[in-house]
């Protein structure tokens, strides 16, 4: 065929054939335009499940009829894979960290560190297992995210190659042995406690998909035909640049997010650059090295790689080298960003004794494991655990204890549990009716302040982007009319339901004995707090405000809901915290040089117990 825009054509072990490339044009740029506009191309992350069972499919090919010539070899395999992946996987790295290097914060640096050595050690999704969900606003602010794809990739290249073999020698049916092995990986995600979306377990079977249709294809001697539409010389330029623009263009991405920068603004540059990379990365980096067949080439190359991982560990074990000569100091707010842990020994051991076994909950604090102490009680998500802290120390200032029950994700509203799906959803009931049983024992609790964000539930979104709490996150009412949500997905009203367990939480606790308080969400900044800092070389815009207008917009439904049924139930106190971080134009993430965010809409300690001393009179010295 002709060269797609003069592209040279690397060899290939197989018989060329352009549609193949071409499917890889429509991966990649669905997975490009998914990244690029979330909110519009929903769906575009199919691309790499496209990628997935492509692999597995191209990777059964060449070790088969490999076989079947006689002229499959270990070594040659894992030379090849190594010449094929490593020099674009080595170069984006380096970029990557020398960018880092120039520009991230110590803590964002020792982050990245740990990042470097995962993805070049290829086992990166199991690290991000433990970190952030893919949907996550956070996943934007890590550059190599996206390398827990080629983790999984480069794990099952491991073991596939000795499988395959091992059915060949064996003179077994590869259809059978392969549908067989197919349904076994299939199964697995539903009989073991595994993220669904990282963990290889969770995974391999997309890749072993691919396997067994080229057994089908091979049994029936059928070729890919070479389509018209696929093999058009745009869809297969962009599948020859696949791998690389794979690997480059959401490094770009990140950093554009991660120094403030308009990624909807700047779409076209950043498609334009990351084209550019990747076309030079593939003409005169991957060709020549896909011509090379010494082993000693391979062997460099691997070593290269692994000399680069271990440059991750060690700026992640020397916390992000801190002593930079060209950094800003700005060691007083960075600080602010570090999250406290989720639970405390003196939380879980209260909450044992009341319950009689261990909670699921995902937040758990206390001041005290005393039975006997009084207590105020902080429930709610997330923000109930940022909140916590000043609360805390105000609680302990007016002689009581204080005692954290939340949950991620999953406010706890009575009635009102939450999920993505079935599974989510049950589990966040178990964990709401944790809290309640406690909230109802014999515990001693003088007053109970429920924090939550709130609009992301109302609205399905988050602020200027898109979150990871999208319109799956549905109020549980009942089990039928749950089911029928599930099943069908007709005659839901978020807004209705979400509005509904609100003013149910409020019915219920204006009858309480105990003094309740609802605080109202605070502003979301729709920025990270860390583009407030100067970076080195002060070349990135800093941004540290929103408008009043904005935020008052944004929650204006929630709000004045709030106000009118606040009216109805008088012995609920709404607490509002606008003019602790508004004034009549702007909201700050900043206020007397105390930074009070932690993330995007989460409180830092300052802001934490700046909050609880602003409403210290209202909850402490009323009676």
């Amino acid at each position: 065929m002709n060269k797609p825009f003069n592209i040279p054509i690397v060899n290939h072990s197989l018989k060329y054939n352009p549609t193949l490339d071409g499917i890889r044009g429509i991966a990649i740029l669905s997975v490009l335009v998914f990244h690029l506009y979330p909110g519009i191309f929903r769906y575009g992350y199919l691309g790499v499940d496209l990628f997935f069972v492509l692999s597995g499919y191209l990777i059964t090919r060449i070790i088969y009829t490999k076989l079947e010539k006689k002229s499959f070899f270990f070594k040659e395999f894992y030379r090849n894979r190594i010449r094929r992946i490593f020099p674009a996987v080595i170069i984006v790295l380096l970029f990557t960290l020398i960018i880092g290097y120039l520009f991230l914060f110590p803590s964002e640096l020792k982050n990245l560190g740990h990042h470097i050595k995962s993805s070049a050690f290829f086992y990166q999704n199991f690290r991000l297992i433990n970190e952030v969900g893919y949907w996550d606003k956070a996943a934007q602010l890590k550059p190599l995210l996206h390398f827990w794809s080629l983790s999984i990739e480069e794990q099952f290249y491991i073991f596939w190659p000795l499988l395959i073999f091992i059915i060949y020698k064996l003179r077994l049916n590869l259809i059978v042995s392969l549908i067989v092995l197919n349904i076994t990986l299939f199964s697995l995600r539903y009989f073991l406690d595994i993220d669904l979306f990282y963990h290889s377990l969770a995974r391999f079977w997309e890749l072993s998909f691919g396997g067994l249709l080229f057994a089908i294809a091979y049994k029936y001697n059928y070729e890919i035909p070479r389509n018209s539409f696929f093999s058009n010389k745009i869809l297969v330029f962009f599948g020859l640049i696949s791998f690389p623009l794979y690997l480059w263009h959401y490094v770009i991405i990140s950093y554009f997010h991660i120094f403030g920068l308009n990624v909807a603004k700047y779409s076209f540059l950043i498609i334009i650059v990351s084209i550019f990379l990747s076309y030079i990365v593939y003409r005169y980096i991957e060709i020549y090295a896909r011509k090379q067949t010494s082993y000693i080439f391979a062997s460099i190359l691997f070593i290269m790689l692994l000399i680069v991982g271990l440059i991750g560990d060690y700026i992640y074990k020397h916390n992000g080298l801190l002593n930079r000569s060209f950094l800003v100091d700005n060691k007083k707010f960075e600080k602010q960003f570090i999250r406290e842990k989720a639970k405390n020994k003196k939380g879980v051991i209260l909450v044992e004794k009341i319950l009689g076994y261990s909670s699921n909950n995902d937040y758990i604090k206390s001041t005290s494991s005393d039975l006997n102490k009084s207590y105020i009680v902080i429930v709610g998500d997330s923000h109930a655990h940022t909140s916590y802290p000043g609360f805390a120390k105000l609680a302990k200032k007016h002689g009581y204890e204080a005692l954290l029950l939340a949950n991620s994700s999953c406010p706890p509203y009575i009635g009102g549990a939450m999920g993505k799906n079935l599974k989510d959803l049950k589990q966040c009931k178990r964990k709401i009716n944790n809290i309640y049983k406690i909230l109802n024992s014999d515990l001693n609790i003088k007053k109970i302040i429920f924090v939550t964000r709130a609009t992301v539930y109302l609205k399905g979104l988050g602020y200027k982007t898109v979150d990871g709490s999208p319109k799956g996150a549905i109020p549980y009412k009942n089990r039928s009319k749950l089911e029928t949500y599930f099943t069908s997905k007709r005659n839901w009203n978020q807004e209705k339901e979400f509005l509904d367990i609100i003013e149910n939480e409020f019915k219920v606790y204006n009858k309480s004995n105990k003094r309740f308080y609802y605080l109202l969400e605070n502003p979301e900044l729709g920025f990270d707090p860390k583009n407030c800092m100067e970076r080195p070389f002060n070349i990135f815009p800093t941004t540290c405000k929103i408008k009043l207008k904005d935020f008052l917009n944004r929650q204006k439904e929630y709000r004045s809901f709030i106000n009118k049924i606040s009216k109805k139930y008088p012995n609920i106190i709404v607490l509002d915290p606008k003019n602790l971080y508004c004034d009549n134009n702007y909201c700050y993430a900043i206020k007397n040089g105390k930074m009070l965010y932690a993330d995007d809409d989460h409180h830092s300690i300052n802001g934490s117990i700046m909050q609880a001393k602003f409403f210290e009179k209202k909850v402490f010295n009323e009676q």
